[in-house]
């Protein structure tokens, strides 16, 4: 069976049955009894115990029932009022609250896009970073390949050069043969030309003889 709604009449009803039997009203309590929600039940239940303290101060001073009655009725308007400028106190706090969570989530999202642009800003930094290391490495290796090149023409041109050198002095050496080949031919030739003109002025000489003995 379902319970009955924790209405302000049912909760004063509960409490009323609970207080005549000596039982100390409490929200759990009338919550159980009236069903409901706790703050409801506590509004409620709040009311009554202010109206059975206006009773008790009544009974005490021995006020007139329209007095008392009426101080109930103040008694419920008061609670009534403070309850609903609570709830508006607590709707205003909750407008305020989403306000500021709303304004956190969106410096939330402001971070992790900056969070996220300076990640690839890094990730852009190391990458360059690492381009520019293996283009050192690369530069390093071209350098120290075109010093290598630059040992080995160096080598070279030393090896021409010595070649060259001795080419020369080879060179010399034939020229100077040579000429002393051309000097030893040219004295040849100048004895074999005196040879042959002694040998003709004796042709002569022993013609003229026999043509004097003829």
């Amino acid at each position: 069976m379902a319970k009955e709604l924790a209405t302000e009449q049912r909760v004063f009803e509960v409490a009323d049955a609970m207080k005549v039997r000596g039982e100390e009203p409490t929200i759990l309590s009338v919550q159980a009894a009236t069903g409901g929600s706790f703050t409801t039940v506590k509004k409620h239940l709040a009311m009554w115990q202010e109206a059975e303290r206006t009773k008790a101060r009544g009974t005490d001073s021995s006020l007139p029932a329209a007095a008392s009655d009426r101080l109930m009725i103040l008694g419920r308007d008061f609670w009534k009022i403070l309850h609903d400028s609570t709830a508006r106190d607590i709707e205003q706090v909750r407008r305020t609250a989403e306000q500021e969570r709303t304004l956190l989530s969106e410096e939330i999202r402001q971070a992790e896009r900056a969070i996220t642009q300076l990640e690839t800003e890094k990730e852009s930094a190391q990458q360059l970073h690492a381009e520019n290391a293996t283009a050192k490495l690369r530069l390093e290796a071209e350098t120290q390949a075109h010093r290598e090149r630059a040992s080995a023409a160096e080598a070279t041109v030393a090896q021409l050069e010595a070649r060259i050198a001795d080419l020369k002095a080879e060179l010399e050496r034939a020229l100077r043969q040579v000429e002393t080949e051309r000097g030893a031919a040219s004295a040849a030739r100048t004895d074999s030309l005196a040879a042959a003109i002694e040998n003709a002025e004796l042709r002569g000489e022993v013609a003229v003889l026999r043509e004097r003995i003829d």
